[in-house]
């Protein structure tokens, strides 16, 4: 094969399975930074902050958690398994997480709080210079 006809094919290889991984890469609804308040979303050290990130890691003030699986249910809803550590323990949960109407992320059957139910606000974090 000519070095010309090779380095087509290689590149259209690469260029084929570039386009069937993008959807993996795409950002999900429920990734990014959320908080209990508007004002926990300013203190950096609430207990009441969380981040979603790579739509699969999940952090708490002292927790934080993976998603093995994580599976669409409805329109803006999602089933995750996770495992988690926090405190020393390690252990798992499977919370139902959604986005409702009014843009609020819900957490049902969440890995922390006191409440089965867990409603965050989404937070916007200012670009570092």
């Amino acid at each position: 094969m000519r070095t010309a006809t090779r380095f087509a094919f290689v590149l259209g290889f690469g260029v084929a399975l570039a386009g069937q991984c993008a959807p993996a890469f795409a950002a999900q609804p429920y990734e990014g930074f959320w908080a209990s308040t508007k004002k926990d979303c300013r203190d950096d050290d609430s207990p009441n902050r969380m981040s979603i990130e790579g739509s699969n890691r999940l952090y708490w003030y002292e927790t934080r958690c993976r998603a093995s699986e994580i599976t669409a249910d409805g329109k803006l809803g999602w089933k995750m398994k996770l495992a988690c550590e926090g405190e020393g323990q390690k252990f798992r949960s499977n919370p139902r997480v959604s986005i409702a109407a009014d843009g609020k992320l819900v957490m049902d059957n969440g890995p922390v709080g006191q409440a089965r139910r867990q409603t965050y606000v989404r937070c916007e974090i200012a670009k570092k210079r």
